[in-house]
């Protein structure tokens, strides 16, 4: 172990300048037969059969493998990349599930390493994994549990002083590292901080291909740091440039267009029948430099979304400027959802797809100065009945999502006020920032999703013989028109749930603001929408690297509505 150790760090070198060297130059490449289709989800991932396989495995040629993730156990479904050289195995990424269970990403890699060893006659132990990433976010690194304290396995750590003292990068993000597989297979590794801060791009002399992780793929590009995406996709190009690299193709982590130009797959989609292909072209970067060099040229106030063919330039909120300020006057009306915490609330804004209402947002706030005191609302919340709604005075929305509207004063109704609430009082909501559900309507993916979604809220907990049962409010995503507006109260006894967290972190994941859900096997569809009707529904955790599943005991439908105006409610 210790001699293998020894060949990886000795096989590291690094340039301060973009000087880079493949053996036997840069003119001739192993070929390669990259996929035109992937294992790509199912309509309902409960279908026996559904997850499984559970990673799809293609070898591109001898000493290259891509490995794919199953939508239905992860709906990140990561690419992750296999490279062989005489002496290291270097595995780019570990995926986006925990569990061995689930998916035993290990064992699939040791399959492969072991009939690969057989092939050239080789030793298992003459072969040392070392695990890396092209960045550290879950879905890339999930997985590397199951590598740990494994014989002739090296798992490389995944912040930035860790990548820089493996890699020998002795001036992030400026320096570019040789790592080598061999004589003749050498990687580049090249800083590109922007997506994450410790993303790396991986050049392959032997292919010709250029591994980017998220900062290039066929899908939405999240920029986290504007100005360090700039520098780095620049310095990317500089590198390839100035050492005459020929680029066979770009890979990616996921796949998240349709194959109809500029249109993707709704986020977290488990099923994306026709998706497009995964590699990408040196054009396709430069179009994303250009973009990049423009939006920082035209200044922060300037910036914004772009749609491309093949991905969506997308920068994080934080890195965009914020809404035009006093934006958005209208009266807007909120659902309000108690707490078992006294004074605490949900408030669900009232939206519509045409402004000035044309935001699905969820609070948390508190209840302060009602000219009644109690406020009339219910104590005892594991059930509820009824329906509470708050109708403000004229105010800018942009203000509010900006957070420069922090309070207001609005009249509390019992029942909704635009269909003859009773009114009861009047009342302060104060915001607790940050915002959980913040989405814009009407620029919303043109793909629908296939399944039922809801976001969850946490309400409360209740104990019945010794057992805790936790309580839900779950607003319907809306996404493409008409659509509706519908929250309901939900039960889950976490006995009924599959996972693979440890038991005592159950709850507490469970009761997560903000969860997504999918509910397999249920359209998207105002027909189709959970009420008590439904009885216990089973549903998937999406994004969640445990693999959870839980059934659900529908209460109540507290309020549903139909679009795009959300006035009529759901049942006349």
């Amino acid at each position: 172990m210790f001699v293998l150790l020894f060949v990886v760090i000795v096989s590291i070198s690094a340039y301060s300048n973009d000087q880079f060297v493949c053996p036997g130059g840069n003119s001739s490449y192993l070929p390669v037969t990259l996929p035109t289709g992937w294992i790509n989800g199912s309509v309902n991932c409960f279908d026996e059969g559904a997850q499984q396989p559970a990673l799809d495995i293609f070898p591109i040629n001898n000493d290259t493998y891509i490995l794919r993730e199953n939508k239905c156990i992860n709906y990140e479904a990561s690419f992750i990349y296999l490279l062989f050289g005489n002496n290291i195995a270097l595995l780019i990424d570990s995926g986006a599930t925990v569990s061995p269970i689930s998916l035993p990403i290990q064992q699939h890699v040791e399959s492969i390493i072991l009939n690969w060893c057989i092939i050239n006659k080789k030793e298992r132990q003459d072969i040392e994994l070392v695990v890396a990433h092209t960045h550290n976010h879950q879905d890339h690194i999930a997985g590397d549990a199951q590598f740990r304290d494994k014989l002739f396995t090296t798992v490389v750590g995944t912040t930035v002083d860790e990548v820089n003292q493996f890699f020998q990068l002795d001036n992030w993000p400026n320096t570019i590292g040789t790592y080598a597989l061999d004589n003749q297979r050498h990687l580049a590794i090249i800083p590109i901080p922007g997506h994450a801060n410790s993303s790396i791009a991986f050049y392959d002399c032997a292919t010709g291909l250029l591994i980017t992780g998220d900062s290039l793929l066929p899908g939405r590009l999240y920029i986290s740091d504007f100005s360090a995406d700039v520098e780095s996709i620049s310095r990317l190009i500089n590198f390839i440039e100035l050492n005459r690299l020929n680029i066979t193709s770009i890979l990616g982590a996921h796949i998240e267009m349709t194959q109809e130009n500029k249109i993707d797959y709704p986020i977290a989609a488990t099923y994306q029948p026709k998706e497009r292909q995964l590699n990408m072209s040196l054009e396709q970067l430069h179009q994303l430099n250009n973009e990049l060099q423009q939006q920082w040229k035209d200044g922060f106030n300037r910036r914004h979304k772009a749609y491309y063919d093949t991905f969506i330039f997308d920068p994080i909120p934080s890195q965009l400027p914020p809404l035009q300020p006093d934006g958005r006057v209208a009266v807007h009306g909120f659902i309000l959802l108690p707490l078992d915490k006294s004074n605490y609330v949900w408030i669900s804004h009232k939206p519509m797809f045409s402004t000035p209402n044309d935001f699905q947002l969820v609070y948390l706030a508190t209840i302060t100065n009602s000219t009644l005191d109690p406020v009339p609302l219910p104590t005892n919340i594991t059930r509820l009945y009824n329906q509470w709604t708050i109708e403000p005075e004229k105010w800018s929305l942009n203000n509010l999502i900006n957070g420069n509207l922090t309070s207001f004063r609005t009249k509390l109704y019992k029942g909704n006020f635009e269909q003859g609430g009773t009114y009861l009082c009047d009342i302060t909501i104060n915001i607790i920032q940050p915002l959980l559900t913040v989405v814009q309507l009407n620029i919303s993916e043109v793909e629908p999703y296939q399944p039922l979604r809801y976001t969850s809220y946490f309400l409360t907990n209740s104990i019945i013989a010794t057992k805790t049962y936790i309580h839900l409010y779950l607003l319907h995503q809306i996404r493409v028109q008409p659509d509706f507006d519908a929250i309901i109260h939900v039960i889950i006894d976490p006995a009924n749930c599959t996972t693979d967290i440890d038991p005592s972190k159950l709850n507490n994941l469970l009761g997560k603001n903000g969860n997504e859900w999918a509910f397999p096997g249920i359209d998207n569809d105002i027909g189709y929408r959970l009420t008590p009707a439904s009885g216990l529904v089973r549903a998937q955790l999406l994004g969640d690297i445990y693999s959870t599943t839980c059934t659900m005991q529908i209460v109540e439908e507290i309020q549903c509505t139909i679009g795009p105006d959300f006035y009529e409610d759901c049942n006349v």
